[in-house]
């Protein structure tokens, strides 16, 4: 059951997954430029693209549970689960890869094509939110739509930079629906979904 402490923990690691996405962002920007010359580019751009991976992964299992209990609703539980294995794996290989500086390019653009289909489930999940009846204290359109637009910029993977703008801004958008919930908690108590 969520409590209020694990609640905040998971709106303070969206706060922190914001404040990464911006320098993985200038890296990501500046490997794009420069190509794959600079191996030690390349390691730093892994080192932080695993550390945003790892804080997704805790609080999109934290989402899950919250859109569980607050709201009853599980339609969206497999696309989570699909969005975080996912992120795991397409992480996973750039990293386990990097050694390979003869085959980046063809290990590139296979991760380039990899964003196609996980573009699409974001979409899909982001849509399907929409059919959640609690409004998530205002926030559940915003994050909804910015979910959407994070999917389609990935999947049309050249505008995979502005996919983590709007991404950044969902994670902060997250972060309120955690702090907001953790708040309900302190006031009110264990969640109990209206629909249940």
């Amino acid at each position: 059951m969520l409590n209020e402490k694990n609640l905040n923990l998971a709106g303070w690691l969206s706060v922190a997954a914001a404040a990464l996405a911006f320098p993985l962002l200038i890296i990501s920007f500046i490997s794009g430029i420069i190509g794959n010359t600079n191996t030690s580019l390349l390691y730093i751009e892994a080192l932080f693209s695993t550390g945003y991976v790892a804080l997704y992964v805790y609080i999109f299992v934290m989402l899950k549970r919250l859109l569980n209990e607050k709201a009853a609703f599980h339609d969206v539980d497999n696309y989570i689960t699909l969005i975080i294995w996912m992120n795991i794996a397409i992480t996973a290989v750039s990293i386990i890869t990097l050694p390979f500086t003869g085959a980046q390019g063809v290990i590139g653009i296979g991760i380039l094509l990899s964003l196609i289909p996980l573009g699409v489930i974001y979409v899909v999940f982001g849509i399907k939110l929409l059919n959640c009846e609690d409004d998530l204290f205002g926030y559940l359109k915003p994050f909804s739509y910015l979910t959407i637009a994070t999917g389609i910029m990935t999947a049309a993977v050249v505008l995979i930079l502005l996919g983590i703008v709007t991404a950044i801004v969902s994670d902060v958008i997250l972060a309120l629906i955690f702090f907001k919930t953790a708040k309900l908690v302190q006031t009110q108590g264990p969640l109990v979904s209206e629909q249940a």
